[in-house]
């Protein structure tokens, strides 16, 4: 079976994550309460998704201010201003100073003069990200949780990800670096998948596991002429 299309995770995936701690460790030594109570929301979104997605972004938005809220021992509307203000404002411009992984442009254009899609899914929302980093013109589209309501690996998001493409799931691609949230979720939708591999991070069952975005452009190469 060919694969058609390529949908990418964004953090920790297209640049390395360690580059964004560095970038950011100023936002949690100032902000320390906000940034702890913005990731165990995140971890409670995870649970409740898992029973009931979000019936849109605008929900899954309301439900991550109020658990915030609620953290924090302030109003729903504070909270979703803390959460702008420090988290996706501040957080996004710093993707000024962030550069991609090497070899990424060029595995993303050798992808595409193959004819194969590219779409983007993250938890995150990307448009920012992917502009200041020069990658938006890879894409077809970039998907979030604030707009499919649910955090991988929900099958919500890949779902989504399954009609953008509008193609059969095993003629897709994902490629992540987190076998729990985007291997394991692509693979219970039927997605084929990619670990890009770290230094010390955790290995898993995928179709391919990398280090290189070279190898990766190879191995597709190869799938597509078997």
């Amino acid at each position: 079976m060919r694969i058609k299309a390529v949908g990418f995770d964004l953090d920790g995936t297209l640049y390395p994550a360690w580059l964004l701690y560095i970038w950011c460790l100023d936002v949690g030594i100032r902000h320390p309460r906000i940034m702890e109570a913005y990731r165990t929301a995140r971890k409670d979104i995870r649970k409740l998704t898992a029973l009931k997605p979000a019936d849109s972004g605008t929900e899954f938005s309301a439900i991550q201010a109020s658990l915030v809220a609620e953290k924090l021992g302030i109003s729903e509307e504070r909270a979703r201003h803390f959460l702008e203000k420090t988290i996706y404002s501040v957080v996004e411009n710093r993707f000024i100073h962030i550069k991609p992984r090497k070899e990424l442009r060029d595995c993303l254009t050798g992808l595409k003069q193959d004819g194969i899609r590219l779409g983007l899914l993250s938890d995150l929302p990307p448009n920012k990200k992917l502009r200041h980093m020069g990658l938006d013109s890879y894409f077809e589209f970039a998907l979030c949780s604030e707009s499919t309501g649910s955090l991988k690996p929900d099958p919500k998001p890949f779902t989504v990800l399954i009609e953008h493409f509008d193609l059969p799931p095993e003629e897709i691609l994902y490629v992540g670096n987190s076998c729990a949230y985007d291997i394991e979720g692509a693979k219970s939708m039927g997605l084929r998948t990619a670990l890009i591999r770290s230094r010390g991070s955790v290995i898993c069952e995928a179709d391919l596991v990398f280090q290189r975005w070279q190898s990766l452009l190879d191995w597709v190469r190869e799938q597509n002429t078997i």
